[in-house]
Order: structure tokens, then sequence, then C-alpha cells
């Protein structure tokens, strides 16, 4: 029997963009929803979404992992080296400031991972990896997460040398390879976005933000859906599938600039190809 891997997406955006509201519009197609929220406040985002469009509250579930701020005496201690040495001096530090601290958010968000803990319900549900395409997991938002992997590469040291970075990127390279390559459910990543340099053009473009130029343009291959979230003039939400500013990409969604911000659709088109590959007639009526 053929076996179709569930679409992934990266929802990218700039704040205020509609990202982390459009969520709970996975749990109207009766998708068990979780999420993992890296940013203060992504909660109240939840709940005015599940008001606004009347969704089931039971399929939702969330935990935090936010990054760990310094501390006084870290902060202290960064004080002391940053006005008593200059910058080659600063780069050579070997060894990271309170790494023990700025370690713990990245074993947290892979405990999540491995075992899902419920803040709404203070039940676990167990690793993602066993979910099959009755359930989503939602990464809100990889912002969050390259501060934490640049904390875990450095800790809290004021300046970083080369090779710290590729450290820190390959992490975060291994962690999506990891939830995008072994999974049956569906995956979302929200993400903020800045103009990089492309590379291979030269012209500046909207990318993911996240730590430095060269893994930005990477992120995208991990996706079956690159989709750009925006406001509109009216105060409401879009999604974009083309844009002359941001290379996207679609696979389940139709190339569109102004798409209703709804994971139903990408649901609805995953349904429509297991039952294509299962023999079924296609149902072009269905919602």
């Amino acid at each position: 029997m053929t076996k179709l891997q569930t679409p992934s997406v990266i929802l990218e955006g700039p704040p205020g963009g509609g990202k982390t509201f459009s969520i709970p519009t996975l749990t109207l197609a009766g998708v068990r929803t979780f999420v993992i929220g890296t940013e203060p406040g992504f909660v109240d985002s939840l709940l005015d979404s599940v008001r606004h469009y009347n969704a089931p509250i039971d399929l939702l579930h969330w935990a935090s992992v936010t990054p760990t701020a310094p501390g006084w005496s870290a902060l202290e201690d960064m004080v002391k080296k940053i006005s008593l040495s200059g910058y080659d001096d600063l780069t050579k530090i070997k060894s990271g400031i309170g790494k023990e601290e700025t370690r713990k958010p990245a074993m947290r968000l892979l405990e999540c991972l491995k075992d899902f803990p419920d803040e709404r319900t203070g039940k676990s549900y167990g690793d993602f990896t066993t979910w099959d395409d009755s359930c989503a997991l939602v990464l809100d938002g990889l912002s969050g997460l390259s501060i934490m992997a640049w904390a875990l590469t450095i800790g809290y040291k004021p300046a970083a040398h080369q090779g710290e970075w590729g450290v820190a990127m390959n992490f975060m390279e291994q962690l999506l390879l990891k939830i995008t390559g072994d999974r049956q459910c569906y995956f979302v990543l929200t993400a903020h976005i800045e103009k990089e340099i492309d590379e291979l053009t030269g012209g500046s473009k909207l990318m993911v933000s996240t730590l430095g130029r060269k893994l930005a343009p990477k992120i995208p291959r991990f996706f079956s859906e690159v989709v750009l979230a925006r406001r509109t003039k009216d105060f409401g939400f879009t999604w974009s599938t083309t844009s002359n500013d941001a290379d996207l990409k679609n696979r389940a969604l139709p190339v569109s600039d102004s798409l209703k911000p709804d994971f139903r659709q990408i649901v609805e088109a995953h349904r429509k190809r297991l039952a294509l590959a299962a023999g079924e007639a296609p149902n072009e009526s269905a919602a």
C-alpha cells in the first residue's frame, strides 16, 4: 500500500501577520493539534483564535519552551568581560558563561518532542513520532528555537567565533531533519522573516529569520509548503504562495496571493491524495 507523508509547512511572515492565530484552524479539520510555543504570549493568540473560529478546544494542546533569560550574575560577568577585553579577546573565550542554565530550554524542547506534556489538561501524549495523520505538531516559532540553539552553543558569552556559528546551525539542521523526516503527523513551523542577500542571484529576498545567512535558505528544503502570512488593509489576514520577494513553495495549496489563512485546505488536499492512492474516484466537490 502506498504510504504518503503528511504535509509539512513553514508559515512565515512579519510579527502580527496572523501566524499563531491560524493554528487552531487545524482543529476545525478534526486534527488534534499540539503546539510548542517558544515565545511568551502565544497562548493568548491561540485562545483568541479558538474564540474567533469557534474551534474545538478539546483538540488543542500546548506546551511552553522559552529561552532562558540571563540572571544578574551572568549579566555582571558579561559587563566585566566586555569592559575589560577587546573584541579579539572576547571571541577567544573558550568556555561559555552559564551554559548549565542555557542548555535547559533545548533539553526541555527535546523532552516535549519525546513525550508531549499538555499544559491545558496536565496529560502527556507520548512521542510525536508515534502520532498519525489525525495529529499535528506545531513549533511556534523558529526565532525562539534559534535563540535556544545559540544559547546552547555559547551560553552568555558576549562574542562568538566562526566555529560556534557552525555548531549552532548544525544543531538546528539536525533537529529539523529529525522532526520533518521521522514523523507521520502534520508539522507546522512558524517563522519571522527578514531581508537577506541571495548568494545565487546577489539580490535581496525575504527569508526566514534564523542563525546566519547560510542557514536561512536551507530550511525550506525540509518542507512541502512554504507560505507567506500577512496582515491585510482591512485588519484581516491572508496567505500567499507566490511572491517576487520570497522563495515560496506549494504542493497542497494552489498558487495564489490571496489564500484564506486556514490549514483545512492543506488537510483536505492530503486526504484527497490518500483517497486517490487507495483507488477512490476524486471528489472535487469536497470542501
